[in-house]
């Protein structure tokens, strides 16, 4: 059984999760993401791509959907998220155009994305799990794909993204711990390693990379 190396919220940093991915042991470690993989930052369809190739080559890769994920896919396949789009949306189409990566095979493959991990001792999600009456419904604005309200506590470590951070700590209180440390506000990307038992055995982050930076310095504030 592997242990497991569990990526933070990326957001088109395509160059930073390269430089962290070097750190990862593919035969060793399970690799676990939580979401937003896409959107805010320079490179979200190379990301998209190079994870995408990372579940092809280790089939037991993990990616969580995010609300940016969600979002992407409803926008293409549901109707048009003028929210979306005019936050984060049309430069992220406008990546994919540069690149020539097709759009809507993406939203098929996250409308399918899981909105959990679990494991007897931990579980991954992408916003966290709170005492909301459905949590695990993914347009449930205080569910796992977006709510940023208290984690609830449960007796499995929680792990989850989707409110930056300078830094990724564990919080004892309510036995979780998010790693989403702003890697598209030119902070840094987490992760987290986990044991095979899910016990925390290390945390690693990478600086974001210069090609990663936004060309606008005050996108920077966390």
């Amino acid at each position: 059984m592997k242990s497991f190396f569990i990526v933070g919220d990326v957001h088109g940093c395509f160059y930073t999760l390269q430089k962290l991915l070097l750190q990862w042991k593919p035969k060793q470690q399970q690799l676990i993401f939580v979401g937003d993989i896409i959107d805010h930052g320079n490179f979200s369809p190379q990301v998209a791509q190079l994870v995408q190739e990372l579940q092809k080559k280790h089939p037991d890769t993990v990616l969580i959907r995010g609300n940016h994920e969600q979002q992407f896919m409803q926008h293409c396949l549901e109707s048009f998220d003028e929210d979306w789009y005019g936050k984060s949306g049309e430069r992220t189409f406008s990546q994919y155009l540069v690149e020539g990566r097709p759009i809507d095979p993406d939203a098929e493959w996250f409308k399918n994305l899981p909105l959990v991990f679990e494991h007897p001792n931990f579980i991954v999600s992408h916003a966290g799990i709170s005492d909301s009456e459905n949590p695990f419904d993914p347009n449930n604005k205080e569910g796992v794909v977006w709510q940023r309200n208290e984690t609830k506590k449960l007796p499995q470590l929680q792990v989850f993204g989707h409110t930056p951070k300078e830094d990724a700590l564990y919080d004892a209180n309510v036995h979780a711990i998010n790693i989403d440390t702003g890697a598209y506000k030119c902070n840094k990307l987490t992760a987290l390693l986990l044991d095979k038992n899910g016990n925390i055995s290390d945390i690693i982050s990478v600086p974001t990379a210069n090609e990663d930076m936004p060309e606008k310095k005050e996108e920077c504030l966390l």
